[in-house]
């Protein structure tokens, strides 16, 4: 028998699925894939997670990106649709469009941990 959804469970699997669709609604197909196999990963890796703190951080972490994306194909949108006066400072230059992601300061410290999850990242991204 499948114990009763807790929750923090049906609010993780409701930005899980949140995420997902956002990713195929908003991303280039290349990046949409490297995203949802980076999501499903994380998720999975925390689904035995059971304290609050560490659950806290994880939901607070993904429900900023999940805002960065959608702000990210707001500006977009306003770009293509001409409501936006000077979009230059918004767009990739290579690509003219708007980019996802955001960039961090130098002076930004990242855990060994976070150093190791960003090479794999990296690793994964090279792949697609």
């Amino acid at each position: 028998m499948t114990p009763p959804a807790t929750a923090a469970n049906t609010a993780a699997i409701h930005l899980y699925r949140s995420i997902r669709k956002s990713h195929r609604k908003f991303m280039p197909p290349k990046l949409q894939k490297l995203g949802d196999r980076y999501v499903r990963s994380e998720f999975k890796q925390h689904k035995s997670v059971t304290q609050p703190h560490q659950l806290d951080q994880f939901m607070a972490a993904w429900q900023e990106y999940l805002l960065q994306i959608q702000s990210t194909a707001r500006k977009q949108h306003s770009i293509q649709s001409g409501m936006l006066d000077e979009p230059s400072a918004l767009l990739n230059e290579k690509a003219q469009r708007v980019s996802f992601g955001k960039h961090l300061p130098s002076s930004f410290d990242l855990s060994d941990e976070q150093h190791e999850q960003l090479e794999r990242l990296k690793d994964e991204a090279s792949k697609v």
